[in-house]
């Protein structure tokens, strides 16, 4: 999904311009050129580059391409399948949603996801194909019928064409409607990059209730070979009271003068994975319980970045008069923990194992099935 005032739609071949007033289709067009898709006065204009526009006052059009194999570059970057333009109201946006074929779509997900792998890595980049292929299926719909699917971390990272590879395309081609199953069911099929060792199961991460397949699993050495294995992150206190004020403050409402002077920060409990699952933040005005992922949030790295993952030790330093003075969090993974490790995945593969066996490792109890 993309959002702008102004963007640019250009096609490889021939493509349809479908035009819509208050959901109800009032034109359509056929074209080979470069159009042009503007904000007017709350409403959608478009024409050809340089020229007066074609239509106005339209509420919705799409592009489709003539053809499954031609592509249409939106602002540059070319993506396969159809581009639906709507207008955000509230905001007075043009957004840009993807509408695409499955298989095409794991295409753009699974090197975003996985980044440039060698030939012998292929079976990872089949059990990525199934993870993402099946967390896309159990996702449908789930944005009010709207869309499906974020392209970020918020879902799958998704890239444009030029993020393919053919490696990548031979995979999901070879894996195509092949999915994971529990009970004939579609599964959760969560993954992260790093595990740091082992997985972790879904309850012991975030709220709710736990699934008999997303269980805490050693990886071993899978995974050591990857730099994002081990980590470090180092906050002074003025830093560490800069981050916990802000998550506290969004979360449970508190002000400054609530949270006070920041006196300790303790680790009370694990996960069995050895993850952090609960933190006390003690201040000169009370004491403060963060846990699960949420404990990543509230140490982030930067303004923008959480903290890699949970399973780490905290070393805190302190001045003579006992103060905290800076803390240090020495770590391993990256991600939440559940499901499939991808650089463990990654390791699997280089040591000959098969797409089922990793699949079967992180996802116990479950199957592969052809979906279509």
């Amino acid at each position: 999904m993309l959002e702008g005032r102004e963007i640019s739609v250009s096609p490889a071949n021939n493509f349809a311009i479908r035009c819509f007033r208050n959901g109800i289709q009032t034109a359509n067009y056929f074209s080979t050129a470069d159009i042009e898709v503007r904000v007017d006065s709350s409403f959608i204009i478009w024409g050809q580059k340089n020229q007066p526009p074609m239509e106005s006052n339209l509420s919705k059009v799409i592009f489709e391409p003539k053809s499954r194999e031609n592509w249409l570059s939106l602002n540059g970057k070319r993506y396969r399948g159809a581009l639906e333009i709507v207008l955000d109201q509230n905001k007075n946006l043009l957004v840009v949603l993807n509408i695409v074929h499955l298989e095409d779509y794991l295409k753009g997900v699974v090197p975003a996801e996985m980044g440039k792998r060698k030939k012998g890595e292929i079976e990872a980049l089949k059990a990525q194909a199934i993870a993402a292929r099946t967390y896309a299926l159990s996702k449908m719909g789930q944005y009010d019928g709207v869309y499906d699917l974020k392209a970020t971390i918020y879902d799958q990272v998704y890239a444009d064409m030029d993020g393919e590879e053919s490696l990548v395309n031979q995979a999901v081609d070879q894996t195509e409607g092949k999915i994971l199953t529990y009970q004939d069911k579609l599964i959760q099929a969560y993954y992260y990059a790093n595990c740091g060792g082992r997985t972790e199961s879904l309850e012991e991460v975030w709220s709710g209730m736990g699934e008999p397949y997303l269980l805490s699993v050693e990886d071993g050495d899978f995974c050591t070979w990857a730099g994002n294995y081990r980590w470090e992150e180092e906050w002074s206190r003025k830093e560490l009271e800069e981050r916990l004020f802000e998550f506290l403050s969004e979360k449970e409402g508190i002000t400054e003068e609530d949270f006070g002077r920041l006196l300790d920060l303790k680790i009370l409990d694990r996960a069995p994975s050895g993850r952090v699952k609960v933190l006390l933040v003690s201040t000169d005005k009370e004491d403060f319980i963060i846990e699960k992922d949420k404990i990543r949030w509230a140490l982030k790295r930067t303004k923008d970045v959480i903290l890699p993952s949970t399973l780490f030790d905290l070393e805190i330093t302190r001045g003579i008069d006992g103060s905290l003075i800076k803390a240090k969090a020495v770590g391993r993974g990256s991600g939440h923990g559940i499901g499939m490790c991808q650089t463990g995945a990654i390791g699997m593969a280089n040591r000959g194992l098969s797409y089922s066996e990793i699949l079967a490792h992180y996802y116990p109890k479950t199957k592969v099935l052809k979906y279509y």
